[in-house]
């Protein structure tokens, strides 16, 4: 019986190995921005083609059109982002202090979780970053106001 149970226990870890876990973290690699009306202070619809510099990537907003994930570059601490609409243009230059690489399966690419979240720049109204760590507790990195 316990030679059993041993075997038993070692199927269970070895078809364990072959189950893939990519995609566990994939909301890490985001800065969440959230857009706010200036005067108001209510959430605010947008409207723009969100660009960054050295990116052939143009970033979709969320369906509710009030938010955006947007990636930042493991390789440097510093991203600039390009929000377009037919009348104006903003941009956000963001920062990090640290970067940590997890990785769940050899097989999946690596997760990068930032800390230290920070602007260098921007040019909307206002804007404060009320969660300076992407992570999935976190529903908002970066308020912007206009």
């Amino acid at each position: 019986m316990k030679k059993l149970a041993i075997i038993i226990f070692g199927l269970a870890i070895i078809s364990c190995q072959d189950i893939e876990n990519c995609g566990t973290d994939d909301n890490l690699d985001f800065m969440i921005l959230r857009f706010f009306d200036y005067e108001t202070q209510n959430a605010k619809k947008i409207g723009f083609t969100i660009t960054a510099e050295n990116s052939p990537y143009v970033f979709t907003p969320f369906e509710d059109s009030t938010g955006v994930g947007l990636p930042l570059n493991p390789d440097d601490p510093t991203t600039i982002f390009f929000f377009d609409s037919d009348t104006s243009h903003f941009e956000v230059e963001m920062s990090y202090e640290k970067v940590e690489i997890s990785i769940f399966d050899p097989k999946c690419d690596p997760s990068y979780t930032f800390i230290g979240l920070d602007t260098v720049r921007y040019t909307f109204d206002s804007l404060s970053i009320p969660g300076v760590v992407t992570n999935r507790q976190l529903s908002t990195n970066v308020e912007v106001y206009f």
